[in-house]
């Protein structure tokens, strides 16, 4: 019997294919990470967007201006949003939404709390008198309820507001986020979306209880309330509470009195304080937030001018 037969093989050929292989993963590897520039592009706004950023590469003065309105308006914003926005339509009805329970809440909160105080939310805090060349003297009259509402009620509002926006635009497992290349970050880029509609739910079953309470003060069913009768609540009592259907659309007027204030304060003092806060007047344009787009100007220039210095060395060379 012959012995088998040996394939002789040179070690140099099997380097060279192990290097050309190598080689050739890694050509492919370069290409696959390279970046087209839509998604450059991508990776440097829409973390921008989702931090409110007053400046993006590229814009002018009105173009930013235009992109800060557009984006971060309540309600200009669901229609006219940019499509890089990781805030879509449906994101910001649930947010309007919540903004709006939370302010019918809060309001009525803060009267409920006068009422079981024994208090007056009428009560004056100061006065203001003033007359026209075509009127006789006037006077308006500041109550302790208005300033509850400016001061307690609007901070609530606003810092609510701000923290649904942060849930739902958070950007730190997308594109430009910083646990973008992350494994996790499929599973948590929708995270905060699902618990601000959690907290959605959640604001709206109590603005709903809160204004049933205010309906039933107004009309004279105080007795039907188990809070005010210093009893313990029961299911049926707080189900007969509920019932809406046994008041009349006028006992639900203070509800159209928030509407038009809080539409009021939307589409006039809205544009207006974030026109003043875009403007940097507030900060003087060097302090974070309140500088505006000059501060954030300044910083892209100081931005631009390191990296610069940082790579003319490496050119000399």
């Amino acid at each position: 019997m012959s012995p088998p037969s040996t394939v002789s093989t040179s070690p140099s050929g099997d380097s060279s294919v192990a290097n050309d292989s190598m080689a050739a993963v890694q050509a492919i590897g370069r290409r696959s990470k390279k970046l087209t520039e839509g998604e450059e592009y991508e990776r440097r706004v829409v973390p921008k967007l989702a931090s409110r950023s007053y400046h993006l590469p590229g814009n002018g003065f009105w173009g930013d201006y235009s992109q800060y309105l557009r984006n971060n308006h309540p309600a200009w914003g669901i229609c006219c949003h940019s499509r890089l926005h990781p805030l879509k339509f449906k994101q910001r009805l649930v947010m309007l939404l919540a903004s709006f329970a939370c302010g019918i809440s809060i309001t009525n909160i803060i009267y409920l709390w006068f009422q079981n105080k024994g208090l007056s939310d009428q009560e004056a805090v100061f006065s203001v008198n003033y007359a026209t060349r075509s009127s006789e003297s006037q006077t308006y009259t500041v109550t302790n309820g208005l300033v509850a509402l400016v001061t307690v009620g609007s901070a609530t509002n606003a810092v609510f507001d701000r923290t649904i926006w942060s849930l739902s635009a958070c950007g730190c497992c997308r594109p430009g986020g910083s646990f973008e290349h992350s494994s996790g970050r499929h599973c948590c880029a929708d995270l905060g979306k699902q618990i601000v509609i959690l907290i959605t739910v959640a604001i709206v079953s109590l603005s709903t209880l809160v204004v049933a309470i205010r309906a039933s003060l107004d009309e004279g069913y105080s007795e039907e309330i188990p809070w005010i009768e210093d009893k313990n609540v029961t299911a049926a009592e707080i189900t007969s509470m509920l019932n809406l259907a046994k008041y009349e659309p006028d006992d639900y007027s203070f509800l159209k009195g928030y509407a038009l204030e809080w539409a009021f304060s939307l589409f006039v003092y809205y544009p207006m304080f974030e026109t003043i806060l875009f403007s940097g007047a507030l900060g003087c344009g060097s302090i974070p937030v309140l500088g505006g787009r000059p501060y954030e100007m300044k910083k892209e220039a100081k931005a631009q001018l390191e990296m610069q210095s940082s790579s003319c060395p490496s050119d000399m060379a």
